[in-house]
C-alpha cells in the first residue's frame, strides 16, 4: 500500500459542471502541493502543504451538512 502512495499523482473524481451536466475533475500532487482540475482540464486552485488541514476540516464540515441536509430514508 505505501508504493501505491507514494506512487500516485493524479486522482480522476466524477464531478459535474457549473450547469450540472456529468464531467470529470481531478486532483493532482506536484511538487508537494494538491492541485484541483474542474471539468475539460481547467485548472481550479493549489494548495500548499499549509493549507491542506484547513482546506480537509472545512470539507469535512460541508460533507457533514450535506448528509444533515439529505432525507432519512
Amino acid at each position: 500500500m505505501a508504493d501505491e502512495v507514494s506512487g500516485r499523482r493524479e486522482w480522476q473524481v466524477r464531478c459535474a459542471t457549473d450547469r450540472g451536466a456529468p464531467a470529470r475533475c481531478s486532483i493532482e500532487v506536484s511538487r508537494g502541493v494538491l492541485e484541483i482540475f474542474g471539468p475539460d482540464d481547467r485548472f481550479a486552485f493549489s494548495l500548499d502543504p499549509d493549507l491542506i488541514p484547513d482546506f480537509r476540516t472545512s470539507l469535512d464540515e460541508a460533507i457533514a451538512r450535506v448528509e444533515a441536509d439529505l432525507p432519512v430514508v
